[in-house]
């Protein structure tokens, strides 16, 4: 396809501007335009910006100091139709007539002031055009350059591994490349790492989980030459891969259920896409596919109806980010929205900050303003189906749209009782409303019920009542066969660019398409009948598309090294981080095509290289040669992430419960604003404190995270977080010194060791340790938690009597015990892997 023009020049216009359908032809009709602005516009500035301006309130959603504010109107549709007065609800509006609202309120306009506005949007309703940037179609040369030039926009190439002096040191060839590197610096890497430290590593690495102790010694005394890549294939075996490595892909998925911003309105739906996640990791769905389902699941066939939800589900990507439900303009809640969506989908697959082309070129990149809106123009052609709506101050359920939901399970059966139901209902509200509408306004209407209301009251009342029993017997939501996602819209179109990112300041039109900066020969052209989301997952998903492998690959590498080839995962552009080995972040984007996209046959091939099975250990002059560790010559430790330390306390004490939860905590609340210090608030994070499942499954509402998962650096889920922060701050070890959460687990560890009667307290601290931190306690670590523990418990002893929280004494002995396990639940060992 002929890319969008690339390049927005500063050519200046100032037209007449129409709205859609005027019947005027001449663009610059001078009369017209002075007929506005001496007689129209007074009388819209005196009479309507109080109430309808983007300087006040905008009641109802409208603007009438905005041309697309007019034609697009407020909630009760367009206020303008060009050409019509008779259909133009302002003119209906400032005549008093038909069932809008009478404005302005409270004194009609006089006769001579409503014929001024009736013949202006006869004539076509002319508006004057702002300056407004024209295409000329001149490249920039500096894009140009770039393009060419730049690193990560170039074709991958086949790159030949290269020979290295001590080949007897490597395994495959990702060691190769990273030995020749480290050869080409008179360098030489570090000893293997040792079997303890190599499993708790690849454990936490695979599954986000601890090894058990008879992990540990199955591995440690199997004397097979392959016995680590029996472990490999095991842990990637494991429903907990799934659970680990989805839950890397829903940081990039800026995965939260509800909508942040200053109104927070629950996704009860949500936790169908992190379900859809978590499957497909497990069963190792190709990437490409995996990406193609995201952006256009609905379009892609299926051939069950099982198949049909599940790609349904899997649009939700593009559904689940922050929504300003409290925006008064829907043009810019529309916006906004598809910003949000350009934003997720070019960091997450392409590692590209495409965003920043909304208002003017990218000043960095190769994306001028014109792809921006190429791009939106896919995502104007879509319905956005979250289930919510914009609504400025709106209260209870005025944010929740069931019309902008997708139906699943269409194809299980109803219960025959529930359609008998809503049939009764639907004929109990049809009398109503016919008893209502023979009443509505006569004197029998007007007469006192039993309960001293009027009659049309009364029954008002219960036509309410049965219209919202309808709606929960027939809303697709209440029965749980809903789903966030997206559809192809109504209006399939190209939008126009907005001047300088402004909603309602409307440039020309741009065709959809793809960014110009990347060349994928062969890419089908935009389904002018559809959105172009599908042409789009396929231009993304492309093998001849560089950056999408290249991506991924660095994004597996970051995840198993802690650095990633390339540092700034989400950043390929000019600003982000060059590659360390550029050959190898190729020879393995080539390798995942090859095989099929597979992000499991990937990892394996990684974590099997001996460079992965590197240990921690720290030489002066290694380090003092490449502080960084970029050239590999070490396993940098990492510390564990916050769903890994919560998971390892409750796997310690033998609580975690590894069979998933039915839906979310969050999947029974009601689409209403939710205040963090509400009962609704109050009740999440009581049930995350008390669940037993992994943290992927605790209620993840924005700006409600977990507190356990909160201190330990959780992922920013108002954007795509492809390298989370790492921190090191006081609140951490105030949490682990006083939280309830870890002072409980600890107390279940040590009434997991106390038990324990063939072994002495020795035997019992060894245990601890490797429950813990992975290996058994040397003879001085033993020897102090010993005397520790007869220190801690004699001190208990000689204090007042004391109760738990339960109310029962406390066992001096127990008490001990726990706050050993405490010490070791807080160490820097259990929080790191090496």
């Amino acid at each position: 396809m002929i890319p969008p023009t690339r390049f927005l020049s500063r050519v200046v216009l100032t037209a007449v501007c129409l709205l859609p359908g005027s019947s005027l032809q001449a663009a610059d009709d001078a009369a017209r335009i002075e007929f506005f602005e001496k007689k129209v516009r007074p009388l819209l500035v005196n009479n309507c910006y109080n109430c309808h301006s983007a300087s006040t309130n905008a009641r109802g959603g409208l603007r009438v100091d905005d041309r697309n504010g007019l034609l697009q109107g407020g909630s009760s549709g367009p206020a303008v139709v060009p050409g019509q007065p008779d259909k133009s609800l302002l003119i209906q509006a400032v005549r008093y007539a038909g069932d809008v609202s009478k404005m302005p309120p409270k004194k009609q306009l006089a006769a001579e002031e409503i014929a001024v506005l009736v013949r202006w949007v006869q004539d076509g309703a002319a508006w004057p055009r702002e300056a407004v940037p024209v295409v000329t179609g001149k490249p920039s040369p500096k894009f140009e350059q770039l393009r060419k030039e730049h690193w990560a926009w170039q074709p991958l190439r086949d790159v030949q591994v290269p020979e290295v002096q001590d080949a007897a040191w490597t395994r495959s060839d990702i060691d190769r490349f990273i030995l020749a590197g480290l050869e080409a610096k008179e360098l030489k890497p570090v000893r293997d790492a040792e079997r303890a430290t190599l499993l708790r590593r690849v454990t936490f690495d695979l599954t986000g989980l601890p090894p058990t102790p008879a992990q540990l010694d199955d591995f440690i005394h199997d004397p097979s030459a392959d016995a680590f890549e029996k472990v490999v294939d095991r842990l990637l075996a494991s429903p907990a891969f799934g659970e680990r490595w989805g839950r890397h892909w829903l940081d990039v998925a800026r995965y939260g259920e509800s909508t942040g911003s200053g109104r927070n309105v629950p996704y009860p739906h949500a936790w169908r896409y992190r379900d859809y996640v978590i499957d497909s990791f497990n069963s190792d769905k190709p990437y490409d596919r995996f990406i193609r389902e995201q952006i256009a699941g609905d379009l892609l066939s299926a051939d069950t109806p099982e198949q049909r939800d599940e790609l349904l589900v899997a649009t939700g990507f593009l559904a689940l980010g922050v929504k300003d439900v409290n925006q008064r303009f829907k043009v810019r809640f529309i916006m906004d929205n598809i910003d949000e969506q350009i934003d997720t989908v070019t960091r997450s697959v392409l590692a590209l900050t495409a965003s920043c082309a909304r208002c003017h070129d990218h000043k960095f990149d190769p994306i001028p303003t014109t792809d921006y809106y190429a791009l939106a123009g896919i995502f104007h052609s879509t319905d956005l189906c979250a289930g919510v709506r914009n609504k400025m101050g709106g209260s209870g359920l005025d944010y929740y749209d069931t019309t902008m939901l997708l139906e699943v399970g269409k194809g299980q059966p109803v219960d025959p009782r529930t359609v008998a139901k809503v049939e009764e209902v639907k004929l109990e509200l049809q009398k109503c409303q016919a008893e209502f509408e023979a009443i509505r306004g006569q004197p029998a209407g007007m007469a006192k019920g039993p309960n001293g209301q009027p009659k049309a009251t009364i029954v008002r009342q219960e036509m309410t009542r049965l219209q919202n029993q309808l709606l929960s017997l027939t809303d697709v939501a209440a029965q749980g066969r809903a789903a966030l996602g997206v559809r192809d819209g109504k209006q399939i179109g190209d939008t126009q660019i907005r001047i300088r990112g402004e909603a309602e300041r409307l440039g020309p039109s741009v065709p959809r398409g793809f960014l110009s900066l990347i060349d994928v020969p062969g890419a089908a052209p935009v389904n002018p009948q559809q959105s172009g989301r599908l042409e789009l997952a396929h231009w993304l998903t492309s093998d001849k598309n560089p950056l999408t492998p290249r991506v991924l690959a660095n994004r597996v590498w970051h995840h198993l090294f802690g650095s990633g080839l390339v540092r700034t995962v989400d950043n390929f552009g000019v600003t982000g981080d060059t590659p360390s080995h550029p050959e190898l972040l190729d020879h393995l984007a080539r390798q995942l095509v090859r095989d099929g996209w597979s992000i499991k046959r990937l990892v394996r091939s990684v974590v099997v290289s001996r460079a992965y099975q590197l240990s921690g250990d720290s030489e002066a002059a290694l380090h003092l040669a490449d502080p960084a560790n970029r050239l590999v010559w070490r396993h940098s430790p990492r510390r564990l992430d916050a769903e890994e330390i919560r998971d390892a306390m409750l796997a310690s004490g033998g609580n975690l419960c590894l069979s998933p939860p039915e839906a979310s905590p969050a999947s029974a609340m009601k689409v209403m604003e939710l205040r963090n210090n509400s009962a609704d608030a109050q009740r999440l994070e009581e049930a995350a404190q008390t669940s037993l499942h992994r943290s992927l499954y605790l209620p993840l509402l924005r700006g409600l995270t977990p507190r356990a998962l909160e201190v330990f650096d959780f992922a920013q889920q108002g954007m795509v977080t492809g390298d989370r922060d790492t921190t090191t701050v006081a609140t951490q070890a105030l949490y682990l010194l006083n939280d309830a959460f870890v002072r409980q687990h600890a107390r279940t560890l040590a009434d997991r060791l106390l038990p324990r009667t063939a072994l002495d307290d020795v035997g019992r601290i060894h245990l601890a340790y490797r429950l813990t931190v992975g290996r058994a306690a040397t003879a001085a670590e033993a020897e102090r938690a010993r005397r520790y523990l007869v220190d801690y418990e004699a001190a208990v002893k000689r204090s007042p009597p004391a109760r738990d929280a339960s109310g029962q004494p406390l066992q001096p002995r127990t008490e001990a015990w726990s706050s050993l396990c405490q010490a070791l639940l807080a160490s820097a060992e259990f929080r790191y892997v090496r």
